[in-house]
């Protein structure tokens, strides 16, 4: 019986398990987003929400372009 080299052996098996690695980070990307928009980012986020003083996480310009409120949301945290 021929005894197969090293590197066509290895390289099939190390190709099948990239393979399956790839496969699993795959599907992994699939799942929920980590932060939903409604989920407290920070300690100040649920102090504002209770006192229904959260501001607007996104704040649309002129051209109808969407953009994060950073400058509300971080001078509210800050009083």
């Amino acid at each position: 019986m021929r005894q197969r080299t090293f590197t066509t052996h290895n390289a099939r098996i190390i190709g099948a398990g990239a393979l399956a690695i790839g496969a699993i980070i795959a599907l992994g990307a699939c799942n929920r987003t980590v932060f939903r928009p409604d989920d407290d980012r920070t300690p100040f986020d649920r102090y504002n929400r209770s006192r229904a003083q959260q501001p607007a996480p996104f704040l649309e310009d002129e051209y109808g372009r969407r953009t994060p409120n950073l400058r509300g949301r971080l001078i509210r945290s800050s009083e």
